[in-house]
């Protein structure tokens, strides 16, 4: 690369510390610190929002995707999009639940109604998912930076860490979601606006693309029937069970925000996941022989763009992947300061308290994730795989909290327990069937089942989750 792609690069990275800096006057309290004192906008939410999702996994393994698969690839990006939509019915009800209880977090939501141990379960996954995709991003963001400057590859990972640790704690989520402004709009300008028609006119259009292609490129149902509902299933139900929904409605100004939000995410997001499709389509076209499809993004990008611009597009990479480390972990240290920390080793914590041990936590966690990322990288699969168990377990509690008022404590954990280890195993086992086809019904059937059987809970203890007002804002 040329100078002028090294300094804007730099200058990226140094402008994300800046904007933490600046925030960081605002941060008076633990609320202040993750939720931005509830006071984001829809664009605010929904930006931020889109913003975590589009990681390395739609930047890099998107193109990766494309370069391999061609269109069946896009069911990722489609899946998440409509995660997001998927959530706009119950936005509105899960932010008013939030507010009445004055919950934070997945695990506010479900210990109230369940009880402490379903706080600690719901939490203390999330924690350890989100820790894992904070490595996940590390690895991503140190490998680019090993190729795009020739740094050992350790030494990628710490100044990535460092960075993100720095900013996130300095301007809390507030931080995190004006970066992620400057992060989405670079994404956009960086892959929509320049990669992809460049891409496409190297090709020699669309229509030379379609037409150069591989055999079967153009098929959207060539990833199979099963893997295809299996995605669709997995991502979109996935968005009831993760920290981040909860967080970003709790952060929002008002439920009719926390529903523009949701809108919001995936209109912002399926852009550049569809983008990235066609610029690997395009890749595959270009340089057919290349010895990974990861290698796809990097390829194209130093070969067809000129000096300057170079820098821009691998500024969007990082911003791609920094997007998504910055809010996870937030959200990991959210889960545990609130759910762990303050549900279970010191319940009396106050407001200084709780400030202190959030940033805190933020750097050992944020250490650990780099730890993991640096020397033992095959966990990684691990640590999503317990995301995986916190799908298939927690989707049946949250479910039958906002719509069934018998169900108990019993039969929440029970299903927990029984979902979310079914839909390891199947995960572990390789079974051919995706795990969440056969574990979120199994949950279900679980919760209702032995719900039955244990005695009544006391409903009117549990009325933020069904009084009249929510009933009547939905009819």
């Amino acid at each position: 690369m040329a100078p002028i792609d090294y300094l804007i690069i730099f200058a990226y990275l140094a402008g994300m510390v800046i904007i933490g800096a600046f925030f960081s006057k605002q941060i008076e309290t633990h609320e202040d610190e993750v939720v931005a004192g509830k006071s984001l906008s829809s664009l605010s939410a929904g930006i931020a929002r889109a913003a975590n999702v589009a990681g390395g996994s739609t930047s890099v393994g998107g193109t990766g995707y494309g370069y391999s698969m061609g269109v069946t690839g896009s069911w990722f990006g489609i899946s998440s999009a409509m995660g997001n939509w998927i959530m706009v019915p119950f936005a509105r009800r899960i932010k008013n639940i939030l507010d009445r209880g004055n919950f934070l977090t997945i695990g506010d939501f479900l210990g109230y109604r369940y009880g402490e141990a379903a706080r600690i379960i719901s939490g203390g996954l999330n924690t350890i998912a989100y820790a894992g995709f904070v490595s996940s991003q590390i690895v991503a963001t140190g490998t680019i930076m090993h190729v795009l400057l020739g740094w050992d590859l350790k030494t990628g990972m710490i100044v990535t860490t460092a960075i993100v640790i720095v900013y996130t704690i300095m301007g809390g989520l507030k931080a995190v979601v004006y970066t992620d402004y400057v992060q989405i709009v670079i994404i956009y300008l960086g892959m929509v606006f320049l990669l992809l028609p460049k891409s496409l006119n190297q090709v020699g259009g669309f229509s030379e693309l379609v037409a150069r292609v591989p055999e079967g490129f153009l098929k959207f149902g060539a990833m199979g029937t099963l893997s295809i509902v299996g995605m669709l299933v997995a991502t979109g139900l996935a968005f009831f069970c993760c920290q981040a929904t909860y967080g970003y409605l709790a952060a929002s100004k008002n439920p009719t925000v926390a529903v523009r939000s949701s809108i919001l995410c995936g209109v912002f997001y399926i852009i550049p996941a569809m983008a990235v499709i066609v610029i690997g389509m395009a890749c595959v076209v270009l340089y057919p022989d290349l010895g990974s499809s990861q290698d796809a993004l990097p390829t194209i990008i130093v070969n067809l763009l000129p000096v300057g611009v170079v820098g821009i597009l691998f500024s969007a990479i990082i911003a791609a992947t920094m997007s998504t480390s910055d809010t996870c972990l937030l959200m990991s240290t959210m889960c545990y300061v609130q759910d762990i920390y303050k549900g279970f080793i010191n319940k009396e914590a106050d407001d200084k308290q709780m400030l202190k041990v959030t940033r805190l936590s933020m750097i050992v966690l944020g250490v650990l994730a780099l730890l993991i990322a640096m020397y033992y990288p095959n966990i990684i699969g691990l640590i999503l795989w317990g995301y995986s168990f916190a799908v298939g377990g927690l989707l049946a509690s949250v479910v039958m909290a906002l719509y069934w008022k018998r169900t108990t404590n019993t039969g929440a954990l029970a299903s927990m327990f029984v979902g979310g280890g079914v839909h390891l195993y199947l995960t572990v086992t390789g079974f051919y069937i995706p795990a969440v086809l056969i574990s979120a019904p199994l949950g279900f059937i679980v919760i209702v089942v032995v719900s039955l059987l244990t005695p009544k809970p006391d409903v009117e203890k549990y009325r933020i989750y069904f009084d009249d007002e929510y009933q009547k804002s939905i009819n």
